[in-house]
């Protein structure tokens, strides 16, 4: 007869039976609650199992697949755009080329046939002008002889692209890694005090330096700058629709074409008191600095032309300023802050009618003198910047408050430049975080 216990704490009897599992011995109440228990655990991890199966099937992959697609074709698509712009203004070069050459030949013809006429009128014609027509004329012949035989050699360097040109990760938007924000990889000093915006697209990034404009590239390389004359930077913003930059001044609005790195002042935009600017694939957004600010859209195409104005209280309440927007995926977030209470705010409204989605109050103390702004992340998520209290505030795309982080400095401006580069301007310096 075994004389081997239970494994049981504090049971006394005598095993009766030996568990294969997990090598232990049992009292027959006992084996009977152990058996039980792996039955239970058995049934309870089947039924995570099929859940995961339900999960599974619930995942629409076509959905997804689509998305990925939207973003491949719209990349084509702007290939093709710039391509075809290219070949344009090529095309338009070698035209305007010919044209000149045979004009300014025309024009030289023009002036002999009138010296050759003006002597044949005068009745003492000296042999020193009929020697300088003549001189004129073989100059004329030379300038023919070599046009005849000119030609315009172009020379076509190939468009190179390979599997890098488009690289595909996988990206766990649940966990938008900014463990790493207090120590930026690299930074740009930019010591101008009053002008910190940031903008990107998929190849630059847009940042004022020095009374430069300047365009950094993915290898964070200054490629190109031009400088700036006009009044105070308060926002920039990209418009894919346009392929240019587009930038907020004080009271006037311009385009910074990244070709040719020229500034254009936009006409058919009116004077006000602007503070903060967005762009969709189709319209151009604007917010005044004023109490109970408004909102203006503006199309893009064919030109730049005023739609309509949105105001409070649809914007926000009396006495309560914009400080930023921001558009992303049909819908438009707006920070506000207000003057009476110094409370803050981030509300996201849809852009179709512009009814409020969620709100969500942000525990920031006071008054909000410089900027609220704010940029949207990977699964229409949102990352605020608190200037006075040098922190970084992490909401989720239901508008809840996911995580608030300590910054060294005091946060300006915020962009994501890529997907994984975070860009946050301070007070001197542009630094630029790994996520």
């Amino acid at each position: 007869m075994s004389t081997i216990r239970c494994a049981v704490t504090n049971c006394r009897c005598i095993s009766r039976a030996l568990c294969y599992v997990c090598h232990e011995n049992f009292c027959r109440e006992h084996f009977d609650v152990h058996d039980h228990s792996y039955n239970s655990l058995l049934k309870s991890l089947n039924d995570k199992i099929k859940d995961f199966d339900d999960r599974l099937e619930d995942l629409n992959n076509e959905e997804l697949i689509e998305s990925c697609y939207e973003k491949i074709d719209k990349w084509r698509d702007d290939c093709y755009k710039t391509i075809d712009q290219l070949y344009a203004k090529k095309c338009q070069e070698v035209k305007r080329r010919f044209h000149e050459n045979i004009d300014r030949r025309q024009e030289r013809i023009v002036q002999l046939q009138t010296k050759v006429t003006n002597l044949l009128q005068e009745e003492d014609v000296t042999k020193t002008s009929v020697n300088s027509l003549l001189i004129d004329v073989e100059g004329l012949e030379e300038e023919m002889n070599k046009l005849e035989q000119m030609i315009l050699h172009i020379d076509i360097q190939p468009l190179i692209l390979d599997n890098k040109t488009i690289t595909i990760e996988e990206i766990n938007t649940t966990h938008f890694n900014l463990t790493q924000i207090t120590h930026p990889y690299h930074s740009i000093d930019c010591l101008n005090h009053l002008s910190k915006p940031l903008a990107s697209n998929e190849q630059y990034l847009l940042i004022y330096r020095m009374q430069n404009l300047c365009l950094i590239d993915r290898e964070l390389t200054l490629v190109k700058q031009v400088s700036w004359s006009h009044s105070r930077i308060w926002d920039t913003c990209w418009s894919s629709t346009l392929n240019c930059f587009i930038i907020l001044a004080h009271y006037e609005v311009y385009l910074l074409d990244i070709d040719n790195m020229s500034v254009e002042r936009v006409e058919t935009i009116f004077r006000r008191n602007w503070w903060s600017c967005t762009c969709s694939e189709s319209s151009l957004f604007l917010s005044t600095y004023e109490h109970s600010s408004s909102i203006m859209e503006f199309c893009l195409q064919p030109s730049i032309e005023f739609v309509k104005e949105w105001k409070s209280p649809l914007t926000c309440r009396k006495d309560e300023f914009i400080k930023d927007i921001v558009y992303n995926n049909q819908t438009i977030a707006l920070t506000i802050f207000n003057k009476k209470t110094f409370r803050k705010r981030l509300e996201l409204k849809s852009l179709r009618k512009f009814d409020l989605l969620w709100s969500l109050d942000l525990d920031i103390r006071g008054e909000c003198h410089n900027t609220l702004r704010c940029c949207s992340l990977p699964d229409n998520q949102w990352l605020l910047t608190d200037f006075d209290n040098q922190r970084l505030f992490h909401i989720r795309n239901d508008g809840k408050l996911k995580t608030i982080y300590p910054y060294p400095t005091t946060p300006w401006y915020i962009n994501l430049f890529t997907s994984n580069i975070l860009v946050i301007s301070s007070q001197t310096s542009v630094n630029f975080h790994k996520v």
